[in-house]
Order: structure tokens, then C-alpha cells, then sequence
């Protein structure tokens, strides 16, 4: 169950750093990327409209409810979140990006240490200090 678990952490990883990789591009259309973070929610067992919808401990208490559950999960959702916020930004709707960059801190912040990622994730300490950064500029 374990190495299942790994398995499918890595596939998300891979799957969420394709996603980031083609938001850096820059080329202008996000219509795949909406489509790969709605996709990767899913497979997380969350529809991302719902996410974007709900308060963010509304958000845990899915994932993670009463403090347990997989932090997997919450790491992946918090990741979801951070790449729909630069995506919502790059399609010029800083409002809809800024709520979900929020809600990816808060996220990324319940996060203990014992979370293990696969080797090309990004922290949750990466992502908050990024988030630290694009937030104070929007204060």
C-alpha cells in the first residue's frame, strides 16, 4: 500500500510540474492547464471548482478531517491551488489568482514535517516563501 501510495504521489508530482512547467512558458492559451489542474483534483478526490468555492478550512476538514487524513492530499490540493492562481493572474483575473494563492498558504502552512515528496516537488517551505513574496506585493 505503501509503495502504491509513492507511486501515485510521484505520478502527481509529474503531472503538477508538466502543468507548472507550461504556465512558465508563457504561451498564452491556459485552456490545457485549467483542464490538467481540474484533472489532477480529481484523481485527489476534490472537484477544483468547489475548492475555489469553499473557505479553506472547509477545504482541510474534507482532506484532512479531524487533523488526520493524508497530507499527500492536502500538499497536492495546496499545489492545485498555487498553479490556479498564477494561471487566474496570467489570465488577468488577479482577484480569482489572489484567493486561490491564499488558500494554497493556508494549505501549504498545516503541512507538519513529516510529508514526504517525491524528488522533483516543490516544498511546501519553497511555495511558501514564493507565496510570501507575490502576496506582500499585493497588500
Amino acid at each position: 500500500m505503501i509503495f502504491f501510495k509513492a507511486q501515485r504521489m510521484q505520478q502527481l508530482a509529474q503531472q503538477l510540474l508538466a502543468l507548472q512547467r507550461r504556465l512558465e512558458a508563457g504561451s498564452g492559451d491556459t485552456t490545457h492547464i485549467r483542464e490538467g489542474l481540474e484533472e489532477v483534483a480529481r484523481r485527489v478526490g476534490v472537484d477544483l471548482e468547489i475548492v475555489r468555492l469553499a473557505h479553506p478550512d472547509t477545504v482541510l476538514d474534507v482532506l484532512a478531517p479531524e487533523g488526520g487524513g493524508d497530507p499527500g492530499k492536502v500538499w497536492a490540493v495546496a499545489e492545485v491551488l498555487f498553479l490556479d492562481g498564477i494561471r487566474a493572474r496570467a489570465e488577468g483575473e488577479p482577484g480569482e489568482g489572489l484567493d486561490a494563492l491564499r488558500k494554497a498558504r493556508y494549505l501549504y502552512r498545516t503541512l507538519g514535517e513529516g510529508l514526504v515528496l517525491p524528488d522533483e516537488a516543490t516544498s511546501p517551505d519553497q511555495r511558501l516563501d514564493t507565496l510570501g513574496a507575490i502576496l506582500s506585493d499585493q497588500a
